[in-house]
């Protein structure tokens, strides 16, 4: 079984598309988005259980509706059935890794299809997921966390679209930078934003941590850009959103790191929303921390 995933992701790596600047894939980049199409693809061949077990890291995340533990979550259930009740499959078609190689993160669309009858209507949304290299050279999903399933019809072709890598520029990187320091100091930020808040509004005060070029999850849309942060946090000294992160994680080279937890909104003084959030920060060129990927999922999504 490990024989033919190697395979698999050796023929994916000399496949790989190039990025939108025209230049060679890093190979790490490739690497990692290797491991994620063969992810999908042990995924339409072996069902869900068997395909989390597999690809995800001892301690990889995903949310059910908060974070748990992957492997814990699934290991108990039984063996998936064959030929599978239903068929998922995804596409990872942005993306960007850290400079040391060793964690980075993929965007792209899902897709189910029933098989079994009465065949219910396909369903589509997009994945959010963060990767991490392990000791012995492999790559196993960290964060897994998405839209959820999307209104209206998949288009057919979003699978096919080839991969893009995230605007490409030189983060600053103080000499000597610490990973756990680093992850402290961006749990902090998440924790401490609520103050900001009460100061700048709670639209400004995030809206000042998000990166211009910022991939922005929601619930029950697709990934959008920055802008789309305003139908989510409302202007105004009446509005504040709490973050209390619960887990996350850094690159070696201290230019790329995660945060996820839970929020809450609130307006006027009542609870408006609640639910879970992730945040991929990326340092930019005068080595601030900016959020390059932003997802707020509340508990009851449509």
């Amino acid at each position: 079984m490990r024989r033919a995933i190697s395979v698999i992701l050796a023929t994916l790596v000399l496949t790989c598309s190039v990025s939108a600047q025209r230049r060679e894939t890093p190979r790490a980049l490739a690497e990692m988005v290797a491991a994620e199409r063969a992810f999908a693809k042990y995924c339409t061949e072996h069902g869900v259980r068997e395909s989390w077990l597999e690809f995800f890291a001892a301690d990889g995340v995903i949310f059910h509706p908060g974070p748990v533990n992957a492997k814990e979550f699934y290991r108990p259930r039984p063996p998936t059935p064959q030929p599978l009740p239903f068929t998922l499959n995804w596409s990872p078609t942005y993306g960007d890794i850290s400079q040391a190689g060793d964690l980075g993160y993929n965007i792209g669309p899902w897709t189910a299809v029933d098989n079994v009858p009465p065949l219910e209507p396909s369903e589509h949304g997009y994945f959010f997921s963060v990767w991490r290299r392990q000791a012995d050279g492999s790559w196993k999903v960290a964060v897994d966390f998405g839209t959820g399933a999307l209104p209206g019809a998949a288009d057919g072709h979003e699978l096919e679209r080839p991969f893009t890598q995230a605007r490409q520029y030189k983060s600053k990187v103080p000499r000597g930078a610490d990973p756990d320091a680093e992850l402290r100091r961006l749990t902090e930020m998440d924790r401490d934003f609520a103050e900001e808040a009460k100061r700048a509004g709670a639209l400004d005060a995030y809206l000042a941590r998000v990166a211009d070029d910022a991939k922005v999850f929601a619930a029950g849309v697709p990934p959008a850009g920055k802008d789309a942060l305003r139908a989510r946090i409302t202007a105004g000294q009446d509005v504040s959103l709490t973050l209390a992160p619960l887990g996350g994680g850094a690159a070696r080279s201290g230019d790329l790191a995660y945060t996820y937890g839970s929020y809450e909104l609130r307006a006027g003084g009542a609870q408006k929303e609640r639910g879970y959030y992730a945040h991929m920060w990326k340092r930019d060129e005068r080595g601030r921390w900016q959020i390059v990927v932003t997802n707020f999922q509340p508990e009851k999504a449509p």
